[in-house]
Parts: C-alpha cells; structure tokens; sequence
C-alpha cells in the first residue's frame, strides 16, 4: 500500500481500486479499529470513494446534527435559500401566463 496523500498515517492514505480490491480485508481491520479514511480512486477517473469506519461516520452525524441546529447555521441556511430563489431563472413552461 502506498501513501499518496499528504497524510503519512496508514489510517489516511489514498488507493487505487486495483490495490483497494487487494488490500480489503486488511485495510477492514485497520480502519474499523481506528478512525482513519481510506480514499479510493479508480484510474482514467476523478470520481473517489472514502472508507471510514462505522463510528467515525456516526461522529460526522452527530457533529452536523449539532452544528445544524444552531442559530449561526439557521441563518446561513436562509441566506442560502434566498440567494437560490432570486438567483433561479423563471423558464417559460413554470412561469404563470396572463389571462386573456
């Protein structure tokens, strides 16, 4: 397994698909046990995949379900809300026609 990525821990590496495949049960083991990620890449190809474990994944949720509920992020999800709606252009088919 070779380390890509910025990050020299075993637990934050990033993986071709070929060595991913490879590696599975073994990089299973390491990340389950920690809270290391796994980025997986696949060549000719941007898209990229992340492993973490079950209970880094859970302490994402949890963080973001706090973060969400805070007057700070309420605001910027209405701000967000009101840019989308007056940056939404109005196509012909939704917008209303007058009546004769």
């Amino acid at each position: 397994m070779n380390d890509t990525s910025a990050m020299s821990s075993p637990l934050f590496q990033t993986l071709d698909i070929s060595d991913f495949r490879l590696a599975l049960e073994q990089l299973h083991e390491l990340i389950a046990r920690g809270n290391g990620r796994i980025e997986i890449r696949r060549r000719g190809c941007d898209d990229c995949c992340i492993l973490i474990s079950k209970s880094e994944l859970e302490s994402l949720e949890q963080a973001l379900e706090i973060l969400a509920n805070t007057d700070s992020a309420k605001l910027l999800h209405e701000e967000v809300r009101q840019l989308a709606k007056a940056s939404t252009p109005i196509c012909s088919s939704t917008a209303p026609t007058a009546v004769s």
